[in-house]
C-alpha cells in the first residue's frame, strides 16, 4: 500500500513537472475588416482610407468628429487593443480626446483616452487592456467568456475647430 501511493505521488509530481505546451496564440481581430458590421454614429461619419503621417502610410478609418463607433466582438484571453491615432488635416488649432471602452448593453465602462492636438501631429499609439473581459473567472455568475462585448471607439472635439480622426492599427 505505501509502495502505491509512493507511486502515485511520484506520477503525479513527475507530470506536473513537464515542459508547458506552447502558449495558445492570441487571435488578431482587425477591426477595419469589422467596419460593416460596427454601429456607426453619425452613419455616414465613417470612411476607409490609407492616411499618412510623418512619412509613415496605414490603412485607416477616418471619422468625423464627434464621432461613436461600436464593434461587437468576443474578447479573446489576455486581449489587448493596440490603435495608433491622428488627426486628418494640419490645423495646430485641432484637439480630439480619442477614447476607448466597453459595453455589455447594460453600461459602458471607460478604459483609455488621449487627446491629440494639431500641434503634435503624427501617429500617436493607443494601447488598452482588455483582457478583463474575457478567459475564466472565479465566479457563479460572470462569465466574460461568454459574452459578446461592444468594442467603442469615440472621438470628441475639444474645441469648435472642424477636424476628421484618424483611427489604425
Amino acid at each position: 500500500m505505501y509502495r502505491q501511493i509512493l507511486f502515485i505521488v511520484c506520477l503525479t509530481a513527475a507530470l506536473g513537472c513537464r515542459p508547458r505546451a506552447g502558449e495558445v496564440p492570441v487571435p488578431v481581430v482587425d477591426l477595419l475588416r469589422e467596419l460593416d458590421a460596427a454601429e456607426k454614429r453619425p452613419p455616414a461619419g465613417f470612411a476607409l482610407a490609407s492616411h499618412e503621417e510623418d512619412g509613415v502610410v496605414r490603412a485607416a478609418i477616418v471619422a468625423a468628429v464627434p464621432s461613436r463607433l461600436t464593434i461587437p466582438l468576443p474578447m479573446p484571453r489576455r486581449g489587448a487593443l493596440r490603435a495608433f491615432v491622428a488627426l486628418d488635416g494640419d490645423n495646430p488649432a485641432a484637439a480630439v480626446r480619442f477614447r476607448v471602452g466597453v459595453s455589455d448593453h447594460r453600461i459602458y465602462e471607460g478604459l483609455n483616452e488621449i487627446i491629440v492636438t494639431g500641434e503634435r501631429g503624427g501617429w500617436v499609439e493607443l494601447r488598452t487592456d482588455l483582457s478583463a473581459y474575457a478567459g475564466f473567472k472565479w465566479s457563479l455568475f460572470y462569465r466574460p467568456e461568454r459574452i459578446v462585448w461592444r468594442l467603442v471607439l469615440a472621438a470628441d472635439a475639444i474645441n469648435a475647430v472642424p477636424v476628421r480622426g484618424v483611427w489604425s492599427t
